[in-house]
């Protein structure tokens, strides 16, 4: 039987490069007595947020251009976390940066770690309702447009590829296997 690992067998942490968002860490991880193995990975300071803005049983979602995978794509509004802002605090923060809406109601929908075998990255979701509309930054780059969309929608969105990111599609596909969410 192996060994079950703890955070007691992590040593030497190295950090490798570093910048505002993300740094890349090496650990010499033991596994045994005789044998120790190098793990890197990526690490995040403060998590990210993302936000499912529904009214009258639509989804609002915006669209925009990600260059990493080159493709102008449809996704939930969303963004890092802040130096001392909460996580809810930056979901109305963002929901009003990339659409113009002010929820009076938000509430954690669901959190999890996307890639926990290579980054301690961590989503946090958020369930935004009783939206009002304020008005769009004039200066805000991110969003090409927005747009305001159904269950089945959604569903061809996903299928269509049009909808490719993590942070949207598990707090959506959450919200289709169970509408009472």
């Amino acid at each position: 039987m192996k060994k079950q690992l703890t955070e007691a067998d992590i040593h030497e942490v190295q950090t490798l490069y570093q910048n505002p968002w993300f740094s890349v860490q090496k650990a010499s991880i033991a596994l045994s007595e005789q044998e120790r193995r190098d793990f890197y990975a990526v690490h995040h300071e403060r998590p990210a947020v993302g936000i499912v803005a529904m009214q009258q049983d639509k989804i609002l979602l915006i669209k925009q251009y990600r260059y990493l995978i080159d493709r102008v794509v449809w996704a939930i509004p969303s963004g890092g976390v802040d130096v001392d802002e909460t996580p809810l605090c930056a979901a109305q923060r963002e929901l009003l940066e990339e659409s113009g809406y002010h929820a009076k109601t938000i509430r954690e929908l669901i959190r999890y770690n996307p890639t926990y075998g290579s980054s301690d990255q961590l989503f946090i979701t958020h369930l935004a309702t009783d939206l009002e509309y304020v008005g769009m930054d004039d200066d805000q780059d991110e969003v090409m447009d927005t747009g305001w969309f159904t269950r089945e929608e959604i569903r061809q969105l996903i299928v269509s590829g049009e909808m490719p990111d993590g942070l949207s599609l598990v707090p959506l596909l959450l919200l289709l296997a169970d509408p009472t969410r």
